[in-house]
């Protein structure tokens, strides 16, 4: 176990350290997320979007120097992926990318991993009455999943914490599993990928979030935890159980508990999309953070109840798992899902008006908000171009004769340093 948390402070630490530089750096090349350019943003400021950067370096950082051959056989191909899906996110970050040129990377991604590193399901333990599958339909099926888990998490990173939150409990979970059954490798990339998101959480879980995840952090968490869900599920197969690990009796059904909240999200607004005839790619503020957002929720408290909700469906199928089949546990897990989105759509009906004055409000301020902008962008253009105007006159002389010319020269050219400062923030 020390072997383990060794690992999870260590990247802890390097996100801990790295991720003020990098805001640091954002800021001054512009490397921002703008509320202005997109109407539904929920943020008010510009703010550094590069949080993966350190998440994905940290827990990579770290992995390489814990884990060998033996620990992980293949790890080469997880990480080359990773390095690929990071790359993906991070170009799209600083510069949009279709999303059907992101998502032919992604899969380009899975498929490296199901097919190189031989990471995939096998077995279907039940579900409609299937056990074994071939290896056509576990590549393909393999694919899709870990493709639909890293749009997933990528799509609940849309308020402070959430991303980073769920991420760091399916991870600890994840951990702790793989601690028990002495899989070393896949312990110490669970862990890792923990201490770094707990590292950023400290930038990221506050009323004024001071960094971002970006894509670039959540295609990578994503990924990691697509791999540790596949592993885990073949590792606990119901047909290898032992005396080592005799209390995971559903291991599909309890992956799927730690990853409802980001799973049942996402199918949810897809399928909307789909029925009101958009495309399912189309953003929107559908999502259920955004429906705790509107009945007047805080980023930080619309995260903890999603997270809470997210544990107790985990404590539940925990709870349960020695007492019904596999494929009875996945569709209880569904229920419940579906009774705490009921319960959040029957509060959302007796607070219709009150939602209502809510969102009229965020739109009024959002406005005002942008006209400010624009507004300060304009003045501070015209005192930019004054003070220039000044610089030349002076700088077109061939000296500065007399002592009051040179103080001039010296004001100047700080107006237009300071303006220059001042348009960029």
């Amino acid at each position: 176990m020390l072997t383990s948390l060794l690992p999870f402070i260590l990247a802890f630490l390097t996100a801990l350290i790295t991720i003020p530089a990098i805001i640091k750096v954002a800021y001054s090349k512009r490397l921002v997320d703008d509320p202005s350019l997109e109407s539904r943003k929920i943020h008010k400021y510009s703010v550094p979007n590069l949080g993966g950067v350190a998440v994905f370096s940290a827990f990579a950082l770290v992995s390489c120097l814990f884990i060998n051959d033996n620990m992980l056989p293949k790890a080469n191909f997880i990480f080359a992926s990773g390095i690929i899906i990071f790359t993906i996110g991070l170009k799209d970050d600083l510069v949009a990318l279709d999303p059907y040129k992101k998502f032919i990377a992604q899969f380009i991604t899975a498929f490296i991993v199901v097919y190189f590193a031989d990471i995939r399901f096998t077995n279907f333990y039940g579900v409609m009455g299937i056990y074994e599958i071939g290896p056509i339909l576990s590549y393909t099926f393999t694919s899709f999943v870990v493709v639909f888990i890293i749009n997933a998490f990528n799509l609940i990173d849309g308020i402070n914490g959430l991303l980073g939150s769920i991420s760091l409990f399916v991870c600890l979970i994840y951990g702790a599993l793989f601690c028990f059954v002495d899989e070393k490798g896949l312990s110490v990339l669970s862990f890792s990928m923990a201490g770094a998101v707990l590292g950023f959480l400290k930038y990221n879980m506050r009323k004024r979030a001071r960094i971002f995840m970006g894509d670039a952090g959540a295609y990578s968490i994503g990924f990691i935890v697509a791999i540790l869900s596949i592993q885990f599920v073949e590792i606990y197969k119901s047909d290898t159980i032992t005396d080592s690990h005799p209390w995971i009796h559903t291991a599909p059904a309890v992956a799927i508990a730690l990853l409802i909240m980001p799973i049942f999200d996402t199918f949810r607004v897809f399928t909307l999309r789909i029925l009101r005839g958009k495309s399912p790619f189309m953003a929107d503020r559908n999502h259920l953070h955004h429906r705790l957002l509107d009945l007047g929720l805080t980023h930080l408290q619309a995260s903890g109840t999603i997270l809470t909700t997210n544990v107790l469906i985990v404590s539940l199928a925990l709870s349960i798992q020695n007492q019904v089949q596999t494929a009875e546990l996945m569709m209880l897990i569904l229920l419940a899902t579906v009774f705490f989105n009921m319960m959040l759509w029957i509060y959302e009906v007796k607070n219709v008006n009150r939602i209502q004055v809510i969102q009229r409000a965020r739109s009024i301020a959002s406005k005002a908000n942008k006209n400010l902008a624009s507004n300060l962008e304009k003045v501070n253009n015209t005192a930019i171009d004054s003070s220039l105007a000044e610089v030349r006159i002076l700088a077109a002389k061939e000296y500065l004769a007399e002592p009051h010319e040179s103080e001039a020269a010296k004001r100047f050219t700080q107006e237009v340093l300071e303006n220059l400062e001042r348009s960029k923030n």
